[in-house]
């Protein structure tokens, strides 16, 4: 029952190469994701404090935008961020049980090919999900810059 050949071995390790390459860029993709998430709570923060200062000056990155119409656009975006983080985290623990479940098919000679499918397809399905999250997050990050005033809605002349 648990006897495996060379051969079945590296036809497996050849079968996960490819999730496991997935899995490589789904965390290298998760670093950025964290990292444009931690930018944003600093600037959160930041704001947090100047609210508490006695200068009325405005922050030099959005001089003419409020900070109450700020923080809103900062929380969106780090719910859109967190939200892409998670989704992304589901597909890597995904992609991780279709690895264990190809060795488990392998070791158990038993047939999981329609199980291994499902869920190699929610795996992406998710992590799909994940990507349109992260893409919505960078939409409004660069909305100021397409010329949109945040604070109007209208454009500049």
């Amino acid at each position: 029952m648990f006897e495996l050949h060379t051969t079945e071995v590296s036809h497996v390790l050849q079968s996960v190469i490819a999730p496991a390459f997935l899995l490589a860029g789904i965390g290298t993709f998760m670093n950025v994701m964290t990292q444009r998430l931690v930018k944003i709570l600093e600037r959160v923060r930041e704001l947090a404090i100047d609210d508490f200062d006695s200068d009325p000056t405005p922050h030099p990155a959005a001089p003419n935008l409020p900070a109450e119409r700020l923080h809103d656009s900062l929380v969106q975006r780090a719910r859109l961020i967190n939200r892409a983080i998670t989704l992304c985290t589901a597909a890597a623990v995904m992609i991780c049980m279709l690895i264990a479940l190809l060795f488990a098919d392998a070791l158990l000679h038993t047939d999981l090919s329609v199980v291994v499918v499902v869920m190699f397809v929610v795996a992406l399905l998710t992590l799909i999900l994940g990507l349109l999250n992260f893409l919505l997050e960078i939409y409004l990050t660069t909305k100021a810059l397409r010329g949109a005033n945040l604070l109007t809605g209208k454009r500049p002349r």
